[in-house]
């Protein structure tokens, strides 16, 4: 089938240029690193894009420089993009402020590896929640158990520090957050802080950049392991039929707790909860594993099971949607809104540097190349219903656009 590859470029110069001006003035500091990662790959591959060379790196920096970053898979999002830095294909991209972004994308590890620095209070990073966790007023609190939080296996990171009474001085989230009946956000052990984790750790690593990043995937790959391993709703897989596979939105439960008898199951957690969003992450966060194990016998498989199971199973009449249909979106649908956007990002990441992905989303489309869900998302990219966020609402678009141009002219546009 001859695809409209044409017109998928001027939707997506269009949409571009809408994004671009959009984001210069945005003020949400990772929705920002987010959408800046899929502009440089706008970029990279259409650079007269740019009316000057480095214009979006500019842009961003200066975004950097007026918002600020909070929790730690915040300055995931950051870290990933401005990783690319250490990548010659961008150099161009990045121009006179190459080094700096290299800068941004290992003090963006450093925070979610081993903390912030603060004048009042402790924050050693994703890794050591647990045993930085604050008891506030309550000895033993997060081990009580109307307040238990104990993690059920090892090694896994958490996307904000624990603590139980407010704080008030230099603290960006005050609100606190692990009280069962104030916050529904967390901090977990959710999916997209260990993907985010895993991802920056292993770009640097391959990159030859960043401390401790070696330990690290180690580490998060065998606390993926273990939650994959479970059976049943209990597992972060969602296994669906004829081998699909969904990563679930968060860890379904903590450690067994004597007093009740169980694992108590974490806060919002639902076993067909998944966002788009996640699948993206963990789908790239495999491929880039085999690069450093790559013997491993499951994370191949795994990426393109989810792969698999985004385009047969996360699809409405207008194609990829943002996350399934029993989805909470936890209060909070402006930022899981984008879902469907970052999923298309690491699909086109995974399509250009694993061979047997790449075969395989093109024996999907050749199977149904009329029906397919990437030609069917880059048709319906205008026709979904926008999200109020209005830089996502573009941002969607242009991710589903530069993927469907990459992939379907490859199938036969």
């Amino acid at each position: 089938m001859k695809y409209p590859i044409d017109r998928y470029k001027t939707q997506a110069s269009k949409t571009f240029s809408s994004l671009f001006t959009t984001f210069k003035s945005w003020t949400n500091a990772w929705q920002i690193g987010n959408v800046f990662d899929t502009l440089t790959d706008y970029v990279v591959r259409f650079p007269a894009a740019e009316a000057s060379p480095g214009e979006v790196a500019a842009a961003a920096l200066d975004r950097w420089g007026h918002t600020g970053n909070c929790w730690y898979d915040d300055f995931g999002w950051w870290g990933i993009a401005s990783a690319k830095a250490f990548d010659d294909r961008y150099a161009r991209l990045f121009g006179v402020n190459r080094t700096r972004f290299q800068n941004i994308a290992t003090d963006c590890w450093d925070v979610m590896h081993t903390g912030k620095s603060h004048k009042e209070y402790s924050y050693r990073g994703g890794p050591n929640v647990w045993e930085n966790r604050d008891p506030g007023s309550t000895p033993g609190y997060f081990t009580l158990p109307d307040t238990w939080a104990k993690p059920r296996f090892p090694k896994g990171v958490w996307q904000y520090d624990m603590f139980k009474d407010t704080r008030i001085s230099g603290e960006c989230s005050p609100s606190n957050p692990s009280d069962p009946n104030y916050c529904k956000l967390g901090p977990f052990q959710n999916t997209v802080m260990n993907g985010l984790y895993l991802v920056l750790a292993l770009r640097l690593r391959l990159l030859g950049q960043g401390t401790g990043t070696g330990e690290a995937l180690r580490n998060e790959m065998e606390f993926l392991n273990n939650w994959f391993a479970l059976e049943g709703n209990e597992s972060l897989l969602w296994r669906l039929p004829d081998e699909c596979l969904l990563v679930r939105e968060r860890i379904a439960t903590y450690a067994y707790c004597e007093p009740r008898k169980k694992c108590p199951p974490v806060q919002g957690y639902l076993p067909e909860g998944a966002w788009c969003g996640d699948q993206g992450l963990i789908l790239g966060g495999l491929l880039d594993f085999l690069q450093i194990e790559p013997a491993d016998p499951s994370a191949q498989p795994r990426a393109i099971s989810i792969a698999h199971g985004v385009l047969s199973n996360m699809v409405d009449q207008w194609g990829v949607k943002p996350y399934s249909s029993g989805f909470d979106n936890q209060g909070d649908p402006d930022d899981y809104s984008c879902g469907s956007g970052v999923f298309w990002r690491y699909l086109l990441w995974g399509f250009g540097r694993n061979q047997a992905l790449r075969a395989r989303v093109l024996n999907w489309v050749a199977a149904d190349p009329e029906h397919n869900a990437i030609y069917k998302s880059a048709e319906n990219a205008f026709a979904r219903p926008r999200p109020g966020n209005k830089l996502f609402a573009d941002f969607n678009i242009l991710a589903v656009l530069l993927a469907a141009i990459e992939i379907l002219q490859e199938a036969g546009g």
